[in-house]
């Protein structure tokens, strides 16, 4: 786990990151399904017994999707190789992956080398694997891409103790309202966005945590060292 004296680096990587052009999730490439195909059991805080909230519109191939990611016609352009990233906030190898790994392709990042993007994929660990997603989405939704990606960067600092006061001080401290993030993440609201990531992940063969692509193709290798001789062979 990254100490204090690797922070003031993780927190600059994440600045550069909010300003990167990122890629889209497959919800706005038209990958969304009306049911769960059988993704989850019944009953439960994983089913909409608990969805009080009106389903969103999020999801359109001609009006794009607001997420942390950018409209379906710039995932595969501009500078930088595509490198996406399935995760789970509940998961302890996905929060490993970003506290440790992930800071250490700060350069390539700075130097337009590198475009991550973050798919959600539920798997789902507990609660928290559905809950977050909505918060991130909800944020946002009503923000900017810098501002989610810094509520992210939160919600990794704060794992695994996860509160809805902790995410109502988050949303709150970017200038997003608090309370409609935690109403977000208590209904799921936009449970179908992280369904629908995880849907693309799963046709991508993504079976454990955290998994990368580059498109859909899988990307041999996870450690910051191997990522990087992936994107330098590319350069």
């Amino acid at each position: 786990m990254i100490g204090p004296d690797n922070e003031p680096t993780r927190r600059r990587f994440l600045a550069a990151a909010g300003t990167t052009t990122l890629a889209g999730t497959s919800g706005c490439l038209g990958w969304l399904r009306g049911d769960s195909d059988g993704d989850e059991p019944g009953g439960g805080w994983h089913t909409e017994e608990f969805t009080t909230a009106e389903a969103t519109e999020t999801f359109s191939y001609r009006e794009g999707t607001r997420t942390p990611y950018a409209g379906v016609d710039q995932i595969y352009t501009g500078g930088g190789t595509l490198v996406v990233v399935y995760f789970d906030y509940a998961h302890k190898p996905s929060i490993r992956w970003w506290r440790e790994e992930f800071p250490k392709l700060s350069d390539l990042l700075a130097n337009d080398a590198f475009r991550p993007t973050l798919l959600m994929y539920p798997l789902p660990v507990n609660e928290w694997s559905m809950l977050l997603p909505s918060a991130l989405f909800e944020v946002r939704a009503r923000g900017t891409r810098a501002d989610a990606w810094a509520f992210h960067e939160a919600l990794v600092d704060a794992a695994p103790s996860y509160t809805f006061d902790l995410l109502r001080d988050h949303a709150e401290e970017i200038g997003v309202d608090g309370d409609a993030v935690v109403e977000a993440a208590r209904t799921r609201r936009r449970r179908n966005q992280a369904l629908s990531d995880r849907r693309l992940g799963r046709d991508s063969g993504v079976e454990t945590l955290p998994a990368f692509r580059w498109g859909t193709d899988p990307i041999d290798g996870s450690t910051a060292a191997e990522l990087r001789q992936f994107i330098e062979d590319r350069e």
